[in-house]
Protein backbone atom coordinates (compact mmCIF):
# COMPACT_ATOMS: atom_id res chain seq x y z
CA UNK A 1 0.00 0.00 0.00
CA UNK A 2 1.42 3.39 -0.89
CA UNK A 3 1.97 5.94 1.89
CA UNK A 4 -0.92 8.23 0.85
CA UNK A 5 -3.44 5.38 0.83
CA UNK A 6 -2.17 4.17 4.20
CA UNK A 7 -2.47 7.68 5.72
CA UNK A 8 -6.03 8.03 4.38
CA UNK A 9 -6.89 4.61 5.81
CA UNK A 10 -5.44 5.49 9.22
CA UNK A 11 -7.39 8.75 9.33
CA UNK A 12 -10.66 7.04 8.39
CA UNK A 13 -10.06 4.28 10.93
CA UNK A 14 -9.47 6.91 13.62
CA UNK A 15 -12.78 8.66 12.91
CA UNK A 16 -14.66 5.35 12.78
CA UNK A 17 -13.21 4.45 16.20
CA UNK A 18 -14.25 7.83 17.63
CA UNK A 19 -17.79 7.27 16.38
CA UNK A 20 -17.86 3.78 17.90
CA UNK A 21 -16.64 5.08 21.27
CA UNK A 22 -19.49 7.57 21.54
CA UNK A 23 -22.12 5.22 20.09
CA UNK A 24 -23.76 4.31 23.43
CA UNK A 25 -24.12 7.95 24.42
CA UNK A 26 -25.41 8.84 20.96
CA UNK A 27 -27.99 6.02 21.03
CA UNK A 28 -29.41 7.31 24.30
CA UNK A 29 -29.67 10.83 22.97
CA UNK A 30 -31.13 9.68 19.64
CA UNK A 31 -33.82 7.67 21.37
CA UNK A 32 -35.22 10.80 22.99
CA UNK A 33 -34.64 13.16 20.09
CA UNK A 34 -34.63 12.56 16.35
CA UNK A 35 -33.65 8.84 16.12
CA UNK A 36 -30.37 9.85 14.49
CA UNK A 37 -26.77 9.47 15.53
CA UNK A 38 -24.65 12.57 15.25
CA UNK A 39 -21.19 11.43 14.16
CA UNK A 40 -17.99 12.88 12.76
CA UNK A 41 -17.21 12.58 9.07
CA UNK A 42 -15.06 9.47 8.49
CA UNK A 43 -13.21 10.85 5.48
CA UNK A 44 -9.46 10.57 5.06
CA UNK A 45 -8.77 14.23 5.85
CA UNK A 46 -7.44 14.37 9.43
CA UNK A 47 -8.39 18.07 9.62
CA UNK A 48 -12.06 17.49 8.76
CA UNK A 49 -14.37 18.41 11.64
CA UNK A 50 -17.71 18.14 9.85
CA UNK A 51 -20.58 16.30 11.48
CA UNK A 52 -23.25 14.03 10.05
CA UNK A 53 -26.68 12.97 11.31
CA UNK A 54 -27.49 9.39 10.29
CA UNK A 55 -30.44 7.17 11.22
CA UNK A 56 -29.48 4.58 13.84
CA UNK A 57 -30.59 1.75 11.54
CA UNK A 58 -28.34 3.04 8.74
CA UNK A 59 -25.43 3.39 11.16
CA UNK A 60 -25.76 -0.27 12.15
CA UNK A 61 -26.14 -1.35 8.51
CA UNK A 62 -22.93 0.43 7.50
CA UNK A 63 -21.04 -0.80 10.56
CA UNK A 64 -21.87 -4.41 9.63
CA UNK A 65 -19.45 -4.14 6.68
CA UNK A 66 -15.86 -3.26 7.57
CA UNK A 67 -15.22 -1.66 4.17
CA UNK A 68 -17.95 1.00 4.53
CA UNK A 69 -17.53 4.51 5.94
CA UNK A 70 -19.75 7.62 6.33
CA UNK A 71 -18.55 10.87 4.77
CA UNK A 72 -19.79 14.36 3.97
CA UNK A 73 -20.78 14.51 0.28
CA UNK A 74 -17.71 15.33 -1.82
CA UNK A 75 -15.14 14.05 0.69
CA UNK A 76 -14.48 10.78 -1.14
CA UNK A 77 -11.00 9.74 -2.27
CA UNK A 78 -11.63 8.03 -5.65
CA UNK A 79 -8.27 6.29 -5.72
CA UNK A 80 -9.06 4.26 -2.57
CA UNK A 81 -12.88 4.20 -2.32
CA UNK A 82 -16.13 4.39 -4.27
CA UNK A 83 -19.36 6.14 -3.30
CA UNK A 84 -22.01 3.43 -2.92
CA UNK A 85 -24.84 5.53 -1.48
CA UNK A 86 -25.70 9.22 -1.56
CA UNK A 87 -28.26 11.12 0.49
CA UNK A 88 -28.80 14.81 1.14
CA UNK A 89 -26.83 14.64 4.38
CA UNK A 90 -24.17 11.99 3.88
CA UNK A 91 -22.53 9.51 1.54
CA UNK A 92 -21.37 5.98 2.19
CA UNK A 93 -18.10 4.90 0.62
CA UNK A 94 -16.70 1.41 0.13
CA UNK A 95 -12.95 0.87 0.32
CA UNK A 96 -11.53 -0.65 -2.86
CA UNK A 97 -10.49 -4.29 -2.84
CA UNK A 98 -6.92 -5.05 -1.86
CA UNK A 99 -4.92 -2.94 0.57
CA UNK A 100 -7.63 -0.30 1.30
CA UNK A 101 -10.30 -2.91 2.18
CA UNK A 102 -7.80 -5.09 4.04
CA UNK A 103 -6.65 -2.14 6.16
CA UNK A 104 -10.25 -1.18 6.93
CA UNK A 105 -10.91 -4.71 8.14
CA UNK A 106 -7.74 -4.81 10.26
CA UNK A 107 -8.67 -1.54 11.99
CA UNK A 108 -12.37 -2.29 12.59
CA UNK A 109 -13.07 -1.52 16.27
CA UNK A 110 -15.94 -4.01 16.43
CA UNK A 111 -15.17 -7.64 17.28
Amino acid sequence: MDERARRIGKNEALFRTVNEQVEDLQRGMAAVSDDRMHIVCECGNINCVERLAVPISKYEEVRSDTALFFIVPGHEKPDVEDVVESTDGFEVVRKKQGDPADFAEETDPRP
